[in-house]
């Protein structure tokens, strides 16, 4: 079989993921199946070795501050698209446009998988479902293994912070519209279906063992040295250290005789506002001072191991757990564990015919205490015993041959079972969400003509730019359009003489002359009049790409719960932004438009959702019709393309638009939903009161303040360090100043 794997770690890396992928990777070309990795990595390049290749691929973040001469936020910038969104969401971008670029030279894959953590499969899946040729035919499973919505609240972290409440959506969505779905436990699954979908179908499937660990010959033998208690793991909050110390400083204070080594990474502990090394450091001194109580960084794998084995027992005292490599370890080397109750690894040390270890519950004050009272009073044969049994049982759990059946079987079923869809999944629709479907998925075409688009122009002293717009109309591949455009009470004279000239020239197009309506009414009167099924909105002054049709009617006719297409949108005249658009969803929709008013809409959804009013004459009547829609059960869905240009001009009705303008629209916008806003309340006051006002955000994949602070920060960082390169053109201070540029590029990255 020719799998592909799409990774955040590349191995071999210290992370849990990098060491699953090292693992399973390993486990299918050993035996005899094409396995291709992709893999975030620091460094570029591909290794090879027998049928496993992995591909490095490198951020390109790392170029945020090296193209002074290229607009900060176009995509011609050659970090794109880290320069116009957050960084998960720009690298699910460049993964997914690494493997499809891959494909067009190698051809497709039978299946593909990619883990759940940071949504990097999502626009993978976006485009997948939005008809990109190369991924048509290809199954994508999805592992269950740390989504970071799942972490936030195990971690006591602000989970509501555009880029991390983004993250969250983007990992909720890539589980929804995966076409497989498996987990190493039971608690990762029951937790999804919990927050998700009940219905789910989930398979459980352990993760394999590493080969170099199956072997006796080359495990340090286990040599257990009485009181030695080891915990190996990040120093993380949802890891369960706090609880950890503060149970053994109770049981030292008693008198109980036995040293605790701390072995792992350091993290930011955000209830306290530091790292937690630092908090445990000082609020254990007297601890570490006194010998029972070491705090180590993390350890090389030979040492760790090496480690590990003198160890009289390892605790794993995790909140919250999947399948952590740390127990999985400890079980093949022998090691007698102590363990946290109600999370992952639970499933990894007690079966019904064996038990491999010793577990406590958190929730009773007196267990931990009890159960390594119980553990320091073995006996060394009793505690080798009792790691014998961890290995047994770790190795009919996740022996690579066993988990490979189980593999094989599963993918296969996907594959056997997949086909397209005429449902667009989306978390609009999750069975606790407020939304359902639309009442009737199929709409009354008869009063229009299927397939036809029409495209609805309102014109108001546009005469400078509606040639340019309807050449861009004219040019499209889409073969079926009607052009309507609405003058609506235009006093320009030269834009009354262009439209008399245009109405000469093409005879495929509908010009009507009104009174001043305002651009609503303008619309809807279109919409009235035209006789295609699909509305295409496109303004006066700008522009489509030949394509945008044909790709929005394919969507529109492929989903049925589908009511309009967007795309992403480069700004051209007066600015060269990208603008990232994103799907319809509560609540963010709520509280900012996630797409513009270059849509193609279903004609009937359209009407029957009540058009665009005229109340909101000033503006922002496209956003509250997108709200309209979707609180009907409509979604609106964006080809990750740019494909609307829209022209910056300083006397445009947005430009002209002011704070006071919006913040009353916004009211207004309000009282036309108020059950939707009352329904999604509480999320709407966690997300305006991590973020400030929604009226000054720019994309919901990452924060505002990150944005303008970025950009101002990393415009500045560079005209310095490049004067400086010119003033030192010395290697050394060079290579200082580049060192010094991506260190100010990070902190400016996760600053807050």
């Amino acid at each position: 079989m020719k799998i592909f794997l799409i990774a955040s770690e590349c191995p071999p890396a210290a992370g849990g993921i990098a060491t699953y992928v090292g693992n399973m990777a390993a486990m299918f070309s050993d035996a005899g199946h094409d396995i291709t990795v992709f893999a975030r990595s620091p460094q570029t390049g591909i290794e090879e070795k027998n049928k496993l290749k992995i591909i490095k691929i490198v951020p390109k973040d790392t170029y945020l501050l090296n193209s002074p001469k290229a607009h900060p936020r176009s995509e011609t910038h050659p970090a794109f698209p880290h320069n116009v969104m957050g960084y998960w969401g720009a690298i699910s971008y460049q993964l997914a446009e690494e493997v499809i670029n891959y494909i067009r030279t190698h051809g497709q894959p039978d299946i593909i998988e990619s883990e759940d953590y940071s949504g990097i499969a999502y626009f993978l899946l976006q485009k997948k479902l939005l008809g990109c040729p190369e991924l048509q035919r290809v199954p994508i499973v999805l592992n269950l293994h740390s989504p970071q919505y799942l972490l936030y609240p195990a971690d006591k972290m602000p989970s509501y912070h555009l880029c991390d409440y983004w993250v969250g959506r983007m990992e909720k969505f890539c589980i929804l519209a995966a076409d497989g779905i498996f987990a190493p436990t039971h608690y990762i699954a029951q937790q999804v279906k919990t927050t998700l979908n009940p219905d789910l179908d989930i398979e459980i499937i352990p993760l394999p063992a590493p080969q170099k660990l199956l072997y006796k010959k080359q495990l340090p033998l286990s040599l257990p040295t009485p009181g030695d208690i080891v915990y190996f793991g990040r120093l993380e909050v949802r890891k369960g250290i706090i609880p950890l110390l503060e149970a053994c400083s109770q049981l030292w204070d008693a008198g109980i005789n036995f040293q605790l080594t701390a072995i792992g990474g350091d993290t930011w502990y955000h209830l306290q506002g530091c790292y937690m090394k630092a908090y445990l450091t000082e609020k254990y001194r007297q601890y570490i001072n006194s010998g029972k109580l070491i705090i180590s960084s993390p350890l090389p794998q030979a040492q760790l191991y090496e480690r590990v084995k003198k160890a009289w027992c390892v605790v794993l005292p995790s909140l919250w757990e999947n399948f952590p490599n740390t127990c999985l370890e400890s079980m093949l080397l022998g090691k007698a564990i102590l363990a946290s109750s109600a999370v992952g690894h639970v499933e990894m040390l007690q079966t019904a015919a064996m038990q491999g270890g010793l577990v406590f519950d958190w929730q009773n004050s007196n267990d931990f205490a009890n159960k390594l009272n119980q553990v320091l009073s073995y006996s060394t044969t009793e505690i080798l015993e009792l790691g014998s049994k961890a290995r047994t049982l770790i190795l009919k759990i996740s022996a690579p041959e066993n988990v490979l059946s189980k593999r094989m079987a599963h993918l296969k079923k996907v594959i056997g079972q997949h086909k397209d869809r005429n449902i667009f999944p989306s978390l609009n629709y999750l069975p606790h969400g407020k939304v359902s479907y639309p009442s009737s998925l199929v709409v009354d075409t008869d009063i229009s003509i299927k397939g036809r688009i029409s495209i609805c122009i309102p014109f108001y002293n546009c005469g400078h730019y509606i040639s340019e717009t309807l050449n861009s109309v004219f040019a499209s591949t889409y073969p079926d359009l009607e052009v309507i455009i609405f003058n609506d009470g235009s006093t320009e004279k030269k834009s009354l003489e262009t439209l008399a000239v245009i109405d000469r020239t093409y005879s495929n197009l509908k010009i009507i002359h009104s009174e001043n309506l305002g651009v609503a009414a303008a619309r809807n009167k279109m919409v009235e009049i035209a006789s295609g099924e699909y509305i295409a909105f496109l303004d006066a002054d700008d522009r489509v790409s030949p394509s945008f049709y044909t790709q929005a009617a394919k969507v529109l006719k492929q989903y049925k719960n589908v009511g309009f297409v967007a795309s992403w949108i480069k700004e051209f005249g007066n600015s060269e932004k990208v603008w990232v658009a994103w799907n319809t969803e509560f609540p963010y929709l709520l509280c900012h438009n996630t797409l513009g008013v270059c849509t193609v809409v279903r004609k009937a959804a359209y009407l029957a959702a009540g058009s665009m009013k005229s109340v909101l004459a000033e503006n922002l009547e496209d956003y509250e019709c997108w709200i309209n829609m979707c609180e009907k059960g409509w979604l609106g869905v964006v080809i990750p393309e740019l494909h609307y240009f829209y022209r910056i001009r300083s006397d445009s009705r947005l430009q002209k638009g002011n704070r006071e303008q919006l913040l009353y629209l916004y009211e207004l916008i309000a009282e036309e939903h108020p059950q939707l806003y009352q329904d999604y309340g509480a999320e709407v006051y966690h997300l305006l009161n991590q973020n400030g006002a929604s009226w000054l955000w720019d994309n919901p994949s990452q924060n505002t303040s990150e944005l303008n602070v970025n950009m101002t920060g990393m415009e500045i960082l560079s005209l310095v360090i490049n004067k400086l390169k010119k003033v030192y053109s010395d290697g050394g201070i060079s290579l200082i100043l580049n060192r010094s540029l991506l260190v100010g590029k990070s902190l400016l990255r996760t600053w807050r």
